[in-house]
């Protein structure tokens, strides 16, 4: 029989007037006003001889609440006359804040992040929560249960498991795995940030179960949202040019998706078993999700997706003075004037630098070897060459956004062949290139619209495959923005994949 519950065991107050935050006495939630990156975090003083928690400390950092602001302006471009102030919004803010604060106490009730994808959906405040909008028939976007008002299905899980106490006599370690099987029965489990590479249902950032579905559905609602962006995103009384500034996330909205459809592909389903346990320990994704992931994450490469809408482009002047240029927006080859390749250059790279990540593309090795129903090397790099060199085009502009994601592709399957430590990466990379390399030349023997383009790409692969000592450095010289609220140190590794060790 269960003890009963206390009422008000937890409560949230605001701090006594004349009281000290530093007192020992108060557990903390300290709003920080601040205009740089930096976490929010949730910690708390234990006593060293026996574990207690003596005093929780959690600080919330205000700009996460002003970069979510700016997304769902970006999805909603909701300035009709300019000077609105749409109640949505700040709702939204709100509950994203709340539930924020939720996952920081969490932190400091020893509570780790748990970035399962369960089938009961959403279960855990200590998840990386995006925005759980609704794409309405009429191409509107709902915002209105964007972020759940509660804590989640695992979180009472694990405060059951940490903090109950036991009747006299209990047999406290077979209770205790009761409640971690009662768990496990309805599918609640914990994976947490050591497990977001290769398991294919461990995802920060993103919603959803099937991470192939959930990018296909986040693709629909980035490419409503960006068909109404522009004069309607900004308030009247702002210069044109920042219109950029809520186009950098809903250009990207999708890059945390791409991540998690990436992990499907050589994905490892694993569980932290136990001798015992009956349970699988470990297998690889099946052939067909690793295949409609593939699909899934070669449609975010179309040029189409990838082009900024013609409304956007006529809209973003040079910036004025007073409005220069900041690491929030997109880097720029073309000097004051709006880049409208870049943001097509860095989306790119996000996916197929996720696809063909080191340790990804030595799993596929691995898996095919074991398993050869499932997609090794060759199969991805033919599936992202068809998806980039193949794709149809219906404008000059597309034409020249295929042209930027061909050396894309190339860079990356020559950082393959240079810095896999599988030696049949390095091998299956190299001969790719090769392959590719004549079809190139092939084309560019023919005269055909891109016979500059595959001429020069033909014969940088021709150099790097004969000067292995000294290899061409593959070209990747535009930084994504920043892609999380929250950055660490000024760097964000999640905004591109590494290019090397």
């Amino acid at each position: 029989m269960k003890p009963p519950v206390s009422a008000n065991a937890f409560k949230v107050d605001v701090l006594p007037e004349g009281a000290d935050p530093m007192d020992i006495r108060y557990n903390m939630i300290n709003w920080v006003h601040r205009s740089t990156r930096g976490w929010s975090t949730g910690g708390a003083v234990s006593d060293p001889r026996t574990g207690e928690i003596i005093k929780g400390n959690v600080i919330l950092g205000s700009l996460r609440d002003r970069q979510d602001y700016l997304i769902f302006e970006g999805l909603l471009s909701p300035y009709t006359i300019g000077n609105e102030r749409p109640e949505i919004l700040y709702q939204t803010a709100l509950a994203r804040i709340r539930q924020l604060a939720a996952h920081e106490v969490g932190h400091t009730l020893g509570l780790g992040h748990n970035y399962y994808d369960s089938t009961k959906g959403w279960i855990s405040v200590m998840d990386y929560p995006h925005p759980l909008e609704k794409l309405q028939d009429d191409g509107s976007i709902d915002l209105s249960e964007a972020y759940q008002a509660r804590i989640g299905d695992w979180d009472k899980v694990a405060i059951d498991y940490g903090y109950r106490q036991f009747p006299a006599g209990t047999d406290e370690p077979a209770a205790l795995a009761k409640i971690l099987n009662d768990a496990w029965a309805v599918d609640l489990r914990y994976m947490t940030n050591q497990d977001t590479d290769a398991h294919p249902r461990v995802d920060q950032w993103s919603n959803g179960v099937n991470q192939a579905d959930e990018l296909n559905r986040i693709m629909k609602t980035r490419r409503s949202a960006l068909a109404r962006l522009g004069e309607h995103t900004i308030r009247t009384g702002a210069p044109m040019a920042t219109i950029e500034e809520p186009l950098v996330p809903i250009f990207m909205y999708h890059r945390y998706t791409v991540e998690s459809a990436s992990s499907m592909v050589a994905g490892l389903d694993y569980i932290y078993g136990m001798r015992g346990d009956g349970r699988t320990p470990v297998k690889w994704e099946t052939a067909t999700n690793q295949r409609k992931a593939l699909d899934a994450l070669a449609n975010t490469l179309k040029p189409s997706e990838l082009a900024v809408p013609k409304q956007v482009l006529d809209a973003i002047p040079p910036r004025p003075p007073g409005f220069g240029r900041h690491r929030e927006l997109f880097p720029r080859t073309t000097g004051d004037g709006f880049d409208p390749l870049s943001p097509a250059t860095i989306a790119s790279d996000v996916t197929i630098g996720f696809v063909l990540e080191l340790d990804r593309s030595a799993r596929m090795v691995a898996q095919h070897a074991l398993d050869p129903s499932l997609p090794g090397l060759e199969e991805v790099i033919d599936r992202l060459t068809k998806a980039v060199f193949d794709a149809p085009v219906a404008s000059p502009y597309e034409a020249e956004i295929r042209r930027a994601e061909e050396r894309v592709l190339v860079d990356r399957v020559m950082w393959l062949a240079t810095g896999a430590s599988a030696s049949q990466v390095r091998a299956i990379a190299s001969w790719k290139l090769g392959k590719l390399g004549a079809r190139l030349r092939s084309e560019a023997a023919k005269g055909e619209a891109d016979s500059a383009q595959n001429a020069l790409l033909a014969a940088d692969i021709k150099r790097f495959l004969e000067r292995p000592a000294e290899p061409i450095k593959p070209q990747l010289p535009l930084d994504a923005p920043p892609g999380a609220p929250i950055g660490d140190n000024g760097m964000d590794w999640l905004a591109r994949p590494p290019m090397g060790q």
